[in-house]
């Protein structure tokens, strides 16, 4: 596709060094992530199909939760092999950077199994440029056939992301307070009568951020409380789990062409899962509900990359 051929990354073929014959003498079973030429996925290896990337990751988590994993290290050999061959990866996922949620060992795999993206909440909204196009770099590039969305259960974003949303709902007059004390700010002699009230709540909320990526996953909450009909808190924080999956996979589907072509012709899948903390297995959701009418968007960049793509072209 002539969308990505000028990136001027190395593209798969352009890796290889060709093996000694001694080097691929036999095909290593990869315990559940393909056969091996090398012992681990190389792009002496060939791409895994969408279909066979999910059977291996939930082949994968299976082990993982009856504690019968395979992964195991790296030998020499092996390292040397994917320094030297290059990288191809069964499947991309973008996990919460929560460090209960080791995205590799969760699914029983090695290096050179997956590509894995993290952050907290498993979300586009924030820094949204390096998650997507990390995600085209890996169907275009390393032809990855199967993009997950990682989320689970317990997640310290979600759970503040629906806090600041409750908070906001029950105390509307926070807002309009703040917007009216800045206003008036300008004004001397109204700035020094304040200056001897009490601060407001919320007014005084220092800015960062940590508090601006939750802001942004405020709609996530509130959709899960819209869907509910109410709820408490943890029961709208946990329904806000699986909001968040499908929001990050619309969005990749929104906004990246290549991806969104991929998915059309079949030759890549999108679909989300949710981690279960406590007893360890992956819930596969499968793909949106929103898929077949965001495959016909028009959005090509990241809204925060847009300036940026204008200047290029």
């Amino acid at each position: 596709m002539a969308y990505y051929q000028n990136t001027g990354l190395p593209t798969a073929a352009s890796m290889v060094v060709t093996p000694a014959m001694s080097d691929v003498s036999q095909e290593y079973p990869s315990e559940g992530f393909g056969p091996s030429k090398l012992g681990v996925r190389t792009t002496v290896d060939e791409p895994l199909s969408a279909s066979q990337a999910i059977e291996v990751l939930q082949a994968g988590n299976r082990r993982f939760v009856q504690g019968d994993v395979k992964a195991g290290g790296l030998g020499p050999d092996m390292r040397r092999a994917l320094a030297s061959h290059g990288q191809r990866p069964v499947a991309t996922v973008i996990g919460c950077a929560d460090s209960r949620c080791p995205v590799e060992q969760l699914f029983d795999a090695r290096p050179g199994d997956l590509f894995v993206l993290r952050n907290a909440g498993n979300t586009c909204t924030h820094a949204e440029g390096s998650m997507v196009g990390s995600v085209e770099y890996s169907v275009a590039i390393l032809e990855t056939k199967m993009i997950l969305v990682l989320g689970h259960t317990g997640c310290g974003a979600i759970m503040g992301a629906t806090k600041l949303f409750l908070e906001r709902s029950t105390q509307k007059y926070i807002e309009m307070t703040c917007r009216r004390n800045a206003q008036e700010s300008t004004d001397q002699s109204t700035e020094a009568s304040e200056s001897e009230q009490p601060p407001q709540p919320g007014c005084c909320k220092k800015k960062s951020t940590l508090l601006g990526l939750l802001d942004a996953l405020v709609p996530v909450a509130e959709q899960a409380c819209v869907e509910l009909e109410g709820g408490s808190t943890e029961e709208i924080a946990a329904h806000a789990v699986k909001v968040n999956v499908w929001r990050t996979i619309n969005f990749l589907l929104s906004y990246s062409l290549i991806i969104r072509e991929k998915v059309a012709s079949g030759e890549v899948e999108l679909q989300g899962a949710v981690y279960n903390m406590n007893s360890g297995a992956v819930e596969f959701l499968g793909k949106s509900p929103k898929q077949e009418k965001l495959l016909n968007h028009d959005g090509h960049v990241v809204p925060s990359m847009g300036g940026l793509a204008r200047q290029v072209s």
